[in-house]
């Protein structure tokens, strides 16, 4: 999958803060589960700069499907899964512009 830089964007805001806060060593430990081998220390760029860089390597990437599907996994909206659509609904309005669609089918999360 090959998203624009608005979607890009939009993915940023998605993993940084709209679906949850993630502080500098949580955003490393998420871009690790994708195969990235950073570590937090003195030095640290700001966390947008930090995403926008990974992004920028993922796209393109089977990673950055599994990336998508990491912060937008029901499993992470128990309780919530009203608020999951309404991410997943305008994450759609970005990604329309690459031919792309994220359709969550239950606990699971596909593209088409």
């Amino acid at each position: 999958m090959i998203l624009n830089p608005k979607s890009l964007e939009k993915l940023r805001n998605l993993i940084n803060e709209e679906t949850e806060y993630r502080s500098g060593p949580q955003l490393v430990e998420f871009f690790n589960a994708l195969g990235f081998s950073d570590s937090y220390r003195q030095g640290f760029p700001s966390r947008w700069i930090f995403t926008d860089e990974r992004l920028r390597q993922l796209n393109g990437k089977p990673e950055l499907d599994e990336c998508i599907k990491s912060v937008l996994s029901p499993v992470n909206f128990i309780n919530r899964i009203p608020e999951l659509d309404k991410h997943i609904a305008e994450f759609n309005q970005y990604i329309a512009f690459d031919q792309w669609k994220v359709v969550r089918d239950g606990a699971n999360i596909r593209f088409c």
